[in-house]
């Protein structure tokens, strides 16, 4: 081989080495990029998981409630140009909420009343719409249990010659907002937090309460309800079907509220009769009067 030709295989073979160092040259920038990523979405992925993980863990009896950091709806829930909730923190006002409830757990004794609350956006699964021979108008949901429970009372009623008609059923946040609103209107504070829940505060979120009414009451809303056939009917025969009179006379400062013959709340037969055999609410049934 050649002086000349040697030299040139010498080159090419430098060539070789210098193009094969830059070829395979590892770029620590960007793969320290790389690894950053990968290691941000292992640690969301984790996070999403367990958080599925624990808000399905049935093992845990206050599933669905949140008791820290409770702030007062009253504070934090009407603005602007709306009217004031007042400032009566007895039972009889708008006390402080002790918790709320995040989410639909299947609890048919789940508590929700001045003291124990949902969340603005809390839905009850399992709804049925009431249908329009057993209701006032169309569009009133309740929970199945509740409304398989009321259909067999209404029939019941029926064959016995009385006329029952549910006028209300669950109701969203933002409607009970305007009911509370357009009572504190027109009634005053003093009526609004007797008769009308704050929102957030209703048992008519819970799917599980209904409003009766009847021909007879010209389909009305009245404490005369108890006097009207129906409202007797009920009242004798309402937990046989497991539905209890959520709101008796002489209860108010327990539930909070002024007496409500037309208002029913399922809670299942065997509950139902015995909160109503002891002339007992269900916050004394649960021990949280």
């Amino acid at each position: 081989m050649s002086r000349r030709e040697r030299s040139y295989r010498n080159s090419e073979e430098r060539e070789q080495r210098r193009t094969g160092s830059k070829k395979y040259k590892i770029n620590w920038v960007r793969l320290g990029i790389f690894i950053l990523l990968v290691l941000l979405v292992v640690f969301l992925s984790v996070k999403c998981i367990s958080g599925c993980v624990s808000k399905g863990d049935s093992s845990d009896p206050s599933k669905g409630r949140v008791k820290e950091n409770i702030a007062d709806p009253s504070t934090i829930e009407l603005k602007g140009d709306e009217p004031p909730a007042g400032n009566d923190r007895s039972i009889r006002g708008i006390p402080e909420l002790k918790d709320v409830l995040t989410y639909d757990d299947g609890d048919l004794l789940a508590l929700v009343n001045k003291y124990h609350g949902v969340t603005r956006d809390y839905k009850p699964e399992n709804m049925v719409e009431v249908d329009m021979s057993m209701a006032a108008w169309d569009g009133i949901y309740i929970k199945k249990e509740a409304y398989d429970a009321y259909a067999e009372m209404f029939n019941d009623a029926a064959a016995q010659g009385y006329t029952l008609c549910v006028c209300s059923g669950y109701r969203t946040y933002e409607y009970q907002q305007e009911l509370f609103l357009q009572n504190l209107e027109s009634q005053g504070e003093e009526y609004t937090h007797m008769f009308s829940a704050y929102p957030g505060r209703s048992e008519h979120h819970t799917g599980l309460a209904i409003d009766i009414t009847s021909p007879s009451m010209d389909w009305a809303l009245s404490q005369d309800f108890a006097e009207y056939p129906e409202g007797q009917w009920l009242d004798e025969h309402c937990q046989d079907y497991g539905f209890i009179l959520r709101y008796p006379k002489g209860k108010e400062d327990i539930t909070g509220y002024g007496y409500e013959p037309w208002h029913f709340r399922y809670v299942g037969k065997d509950v139902a009769k015995e909160i109503m055999s002891k002339g007992i609410t269900f916050e004394e049934y649960l021990g949280e009067a």
